[in-house]
């Protein structure tokens, strides 16, 4: 039985023969067994006619052949039924006429579903069709086609096509895991992306026998920039194909960054690889801020324009580019230019980066740090909202990219995250969603911690950015950062940006140097720790709690819905107890909430009759 069962779709026409022998013996042995048969014959057409129909109105109508291949099948069983009722069953030459029949149907289904060079997913086709696309599956009513092999032999790929009107590209994304676990394969070999033409009905999936993301990318150099579109790859999908990365737009400005991820992600050493081309890029200036007294960046502590390694340095060196800014803004709505069709102008209202005023980026590492300070993120806001039309880059780094981390300014984090966003593997779901704003179907947090054969998954990330996929990516890894930092040459302000940057840009190595000389504090001057910032119950956060109680559609607990988003519980309180006030979420008793009527699933209790 097993083995029927799982070759039923193979074994159909032998099944099906040896139930229409059956069933003409049964009525051949009855008494007015033909009437009996006319009966089913009449079941047996209303089947197929309603089937035909059903799959019409779900835009997947069979091919005339096809069509003609059902009802010929269908009719001939049906004439052949009344044929062994009406003689008494398998009396000859019924037998004859059976295995005729079962020959004259079985050789078609037989060549169409016979095994194929499906790019190596000749096993997955069938996969798919019995745990994917069933009735209750992640994809219900989706089928795979145009099935392609790669050369490499590690990888195939097909198109999914998803039922129109009823399911999106978005939804095949996030059901990766699920695709993965009905493979049987892990999630980091499965990728689920947009097609290439964004057609919202269909998406691409790729299925890997082993993880090409799991061998370690070396960076080939800086030679990588190409300095006429200000883009740079940073690292490779799972196809192999660039992950691009702009520094800025020609004739527009520079792009800014958001760069995100946990402890042990591969953060630092994603900014090795940008500082590395900046620093062998003439058009580019670096300001780096760290916190950390440079142990994050160590190899670049003298090999930038500015390296500020406390939070009070840090300050300064934002002030100074917010000097360097307007000072920039004047020169550029004062500037005399020619353009293309010979007429002189001034005033510059876009930005390219040349030698005699080069880029400037600056990156806040650990930025929570420095915005905890209400004047650097006034300063920060500046940079964000206007440093982009003259030619200065703001690059923020985080573990988590909440308002609270961000110096609780949304402006901020808007303007930051409407350019280049990289989110590495996170701590939690909200992460990844705060920071791609849902621009792609991602879940960071979902990235394994380790491969499994226990190698590190450090720089693997998703990216927004020229290319918006939403497949996995991994940096790649600068082996020797210290080499690229002390070779090339240092990229500096010209002579007018100097004297604005002022005395604290001139002296700030000598200023190191002294803090350096000066003996630590000791116990008693310590200062006392800060406690660690609560995270607030932001607008992320309550529209993530909300989307969830109208997904469970029944009262949930507050624990249960702290651990199941992966998020604090006093966030979760604070978000349910807002939600409440706003009438979008009900308290069914003490602990225990539901999504409002209103809002939750039609087929959703109430939370009164849930209650």
């Amino acid at each position: 039985m097993r083995f029927l069962w799982r070759y039923r779709r193979p074994l159909a026409p032998v099944h099906a023969a040896v139930a229409l022998g059956t069933l003409g013996a049964a009525c051949g042995a009855a008494v007015d067994g033909w009437k009996t048969a006319l009966l089913l014959d009449g079941a047996l057409a209303a089947g197929v006619a309603w089937w035909l129909r059903r799959r019409r109105l779900r835009d997947k109508q069979l091919r005339p052949a096809k069509r003609v291949y059902a009802i010929a099948s269908a009719g001939t069983a049906g004439a052949l039924l009344l044929a062994m009722a009406a003689r008494g069953g398998l009396t000859p030459p019924m037998p004859g006429l059976l295995l005729v029949w079962l020959l004259a149907t079985g050789v078609p289904w037989w060549w169409h579903h016979r095994i194929r060079d499906h790019g190596g997913l000749s096993g997955e086709l069938e996969l798919w069709e019995t745990r994917v696309a069933h009735e209750k599956g992640a994809l219900t009513g989706s089928w795979l086609s145009d099935f392609e092999q790669v050369a490499d032999g590690n990888s195939s790929r097909a198109i999914i096509n998803l039922p129109p009107g009823e399911l999106e590209t978005a939804q095949a994304v996030s059901a990766t895991g699920r695709v993965a676990s009905a493979f049987g394969v892990p999630p980091s070999n499965v990728v689920i992306e947009a097609t290439r033409d964004g057609a919202n009905d269909k998406a691409q999936l790729s299925l890997y026998r082993s993880n090409p993301l799991q061998a370690v990318h070396l960076w080939p150099g800086p030679q990588l920039l190409d300095h006429e579109t200000g883009v740079a790859p940073i690292g490779v999908y799972a196809d192999s194909g660039h992950v691009p990365y702009r520094f800025w737009r020609p004739g527009s400005g520079p792009v800014h960054d958001l760069i995100a991820g946990t402890t042990d992600a591969g953060k630092s050493r994603l900014l090795d690889q940008l500082l590395a081309y900046e620093r062998h890029s003439p058009l580019m200036v670096s300001w780096v801020i760290d916190p950390q007294r440079g142990q994050s960046l160590p190899d670049w502590q003298d090999a930038v324009d500015w390296f500020a390694d406390s939070v009070a340095e840090g300050k300064k060196l934002l002030k100074a580019a917010q000097r360097e800014m307007y000072r920039r803004n004047r020169l550029l709505a004062r500037m005399v230019w020619t353009d293309e069709k010979g007429r002189q102008r001034r005033g510059k209202a876009s930005f390219t980066p040349t030698p005699e005023l080069p880029l400037l980026c600056v990156t806040i590492d650990e930025a929570h740090a420095i915005l905890a300070d209400p004047d650097c993120v006034k300063i920060a806001e500046d940079l964000a909202k206007m440093a982009r039309k003259c030619g200065i880059k703001l690059r923020l780094v985080t573990q988590v990219p909440l308002l609270s981390q961000l110096g609780n300014s949304q402006t901020l984090r808007d303007m930051v995250a409407a350019g280049n966003v990289v989110v590495l593997r996170t701590a939690n779901r909200l992460s990844g969603r705060v920071a791609f704003n849902g621009a792609i179907p991602a879940d960071p947090h979902a990235l394994p911690r380790e491969f499994p054969d226990g190698s590190t998954t450090s720089g693997l990330a998703y990216s927004l950015g020229p290319q918006s996929r939403s497949s996995v990516l991994r940096t790649f890894y600068v082996e020797d950062p210290y080499d690229w930092a002390v070779t090339g040459e240092t990229t500096t302000l010209c002579e007018e940006g100097i004297k604005t940057a002022g005395k604290d840009y001139a002296t700030w190595r000598q200023r190191r140097d002294d803090a350096w000389s000066e003996p630590e504090p000791t116990e008693e001057e310590q200062p006392a720790p800060a406690m660690s910032p609560v995270v607030p119950a932001d607008a992320s956060a309550i529209d993530t709690v909300h989307d969830y109680l109208t997904q469970r559609g029944e009262p949930v607990r507050t624990g249960v819905v702290a651990q199941a988003l992966d998020l604090p519980l006093p966030t979760v309180s604070q978000s349910l107890r807002r939600l409440g006030e706003e009438g979008r979420a009900v308290k069914v008793r003490h602990g225990v909430w539901a999504a409002a009527p209103e809002t939750a699933d039609s087929d959703a209790p109430t939370p009164e009759v849930a209650a």
